[in-house]
């Protein structure tokens, strides 16, 4: 009955005396993700019924304070995921967006307060973190004893000091590949161009015949000694082929030399027998 009739004069001092809002509530799921990846802050989410007494409540008595709103400026993505009770209060693309993340998050009891990363996944639940609903419902009505908004921030700091920024997703596999073509030196693209170049379609090949001086490609081969043992082989050939022609030569000359000889013996032995 007390922590009621404080929370009654307290809703009572926060309508004479509005508070200026110093964060942003965001209504658009993927915004709120993407602030949340910018500044590496968490997404707080509130599911909630703006006509129900018990969730309006709730934002008088904190979630529309200064003291909340400054802290959440500097720690949480403020999201607010409403269900009011007539649909046609909302538009169609929005409704749908709710209703989603409701099923999503097995949102089953109004309000709902969640801690989301930057990838829209769960990082606390806080009915499960208390220990259970009833546990939960106890630590929020001692929180609404005195101050709420201040009390509540420090409730959600026990929580927030350990979120962690997801990684970021890696680039994929075409990506990477692109950023290293455009990363390739000038030298290596004009290499590639001299490869692509195609022969001529007339262009003749000259295959070497078995008489064409052949040079060794052998880059450790010492090519001088190469050469003078060429030179010795084609000095002895040539040497071999003189003496060859010079041995032919005197040989012809015997041949006729013995053949007129022989001959005049022939003329001698009939003109003996005619003796």
């Amino acid at each position: 009955m007390k922590a009621f009739f404080a929370l009654c004069c307290f809703l009572a001092t926060a309508m004479l005396f509005p508070r200026l809002a110093a964060a942003e509530w965001f209504t658009d799921f993927e915004k709120a993700k993407a602030e949340s990846l910018k500044t590496n802050r968490p997404i707080f989410i509130l599911f909630t019924n703006s006509d129900a007494a018990i969730c309006l409540s709730l934002d008088r008595a904190i979630f529309s304070q200064k003291k909340f709103l400054d802290y959440a400026d500097k720690k949480l993505v403020l999201m607010k995921a409403d269900f009011p009770a007539s649909i046609l209060r909302q538009p169609r693309g929005l409704a749908q967006q709710n209703s989603r993340l409701r099923a999503d998050f097995k949102v089953s009891v109004l309000p709902t307060m969640l801690l989301l990363d930057a990838n829209g996944k769960l990082f606390t639940d806080f009915v499960k973190a208390d220990g259970g609903t009833e546990k939960h419902r106890r630590k929020m009505n001692e929180i609404m004893d005195f101050d709420p908004p201040k009390r509540y921030a420090d409730y959600l700091e026990t929580f927030v000091k350990d979120y962690k920024p997801p990684k970021p997703a890696p680039a994929p596999a075409a990506a990477k590949t692109e950023e290293k073509t455009a990363k390739k030196p000038a030298a290596t693209k004009k290499q590639e161009k001299k490869a692509d170049v195609k022969p001529r379609e007339n262009e003749e090949t000259t295959i070497p015949d078995e008489n064409t001086l052949l040079i060794p490609l052998d880059p450790e081969g010492d090519f001088q000694e190469w050469l003078k043992a060429n030179r010795a082989e084609q000095e002895n050939s040539d040497a071999k082929e003189t003496a060859e022609a010079k041995a032919n030569e005197a040989s012809g000359l015997a041949a006729p030399a013995s053949a007129e000889g022989s001959s005049a013996q022939a003329e001698k032995t009939p003109a003996a027998e005619k003796k």
